[in-house]
């Protein structure tokens, strides 16, 4: 029997609520897609005759969380912000077994849904665990791939599972804050919408490590962006996998900065051109 990622229907009403109000605020264009997965959202914007990219969102999170990225790119790109099936958007909200093959199949199917036999594609964190699974099972579908403090390269750090299953335990929300991402200028507002997704939505718990095979599958262009203080992610272990199994990889570790990396577009841009 399926199950919502949301805790109760007023949690989920809550989160599309707000997240539905921020998109009004934005010209994008808003559409559905189907696939035997179920509904998907995506936001689009960008000249139809422009190079397509795909962006994929982190856990805890939709495209509202692209937006600047959105704004860049579409000057040169078409762009497609999707939001995650089983995620905290307007996507279908029962999550796929993330040891099957469920999520890059059905990223596959939205593919095909608007068009696209290949594309560049983003994924941050949650996102660039299904951008490294999508890619490594349909490498001819991408013509370049973006990690942003991705997921699926090394295991998540102990002492922040610790943190998460204290809370657990002990039934209080894990509150996101800047000690958790590292970062010092996020804006109030989104550190708000981030903890109202938390205090409603039941996360990942577990995030299965890529193997080596799906590593070496990865023979499009590929770049690596991580921050070196990431208490969720060691992007120091995951850069060092890249290197060892994809050695043309491009890697960008940033000093001073956590989990998340914000205004990536000014490391996908110069990326992008050179192909």
């Amino acid at each position: 029997m399926k199950r919502s990622v949301y805790k109760t229907t007023e949690g989920r009403d809550k989160i599309r609520g707000y997240y539905n109000k921020v998109l009004s605020h934005f010209p994008f264009e808003q559409r559905y897609v189907e696939t035997s997965y179920g509904q998907t959202f995506l936001l689009t914007t960008g000249e139809e005759s422009n190079p397509p990219i795909i962006l994929l969102h982190g856990s805890c999170s939709n495209s509202a969380f692209w937006f600047p990225e959105l704004s860049a790119l579409s000057e040169n790109y078409r762009v497609f912000a999707v939001d995650i099936i089983g995620e905290a958007g307007n996507s279908e909200e029962y999550r796929p077994d993330l040891r099957a093959d469920d999520f890059s199949l059905w990223l596959k199917e939205v593919l095909e849904a608007i068009g696209l036999k290949k594309a560049a594609i983003a994924g941050n964190s949650l996102g660039g665990w299904l951008a490294i699974k999508f890619a490594a099972a349909f490498p001819e579908k991408v013509s370049q791939l973006i990690l942003i403090a991705s997921a699926g390269l090394s295991e998540i750090r102990l002492q922040f599972l610790q943190s998460a299953e204290q809370s657990r335990q002990s039934d209080d929300t894990l509150e996101v804050d800047t000690d958790i991402l590292g970062e010092q200028n996020i804006p109030k507002e989104a550190l708000d919408f981030l903890n109202l997704i938390v205090e409603n939505y039941e996360p990942i718990q577990e995030l299965p490590v890529h193997s080596d095979d799906a590593l070496y599958r990865l023979t499009m262009p590929v770049l690596y962006v991580g921050g070196e203080n990431d208490w969720i992610i060691d992007s120091q272990a995951s850069a060092q996998r890249l290197t060892r199994l994809v050695p043309s990889a491009e890697l960008l570790l940033l000093p001073n900065l956590g989990h998340m990396i914000t205004n990536n577009q000014k490391y996908i841009i110069p990326f992008l051109e050179k192909y």
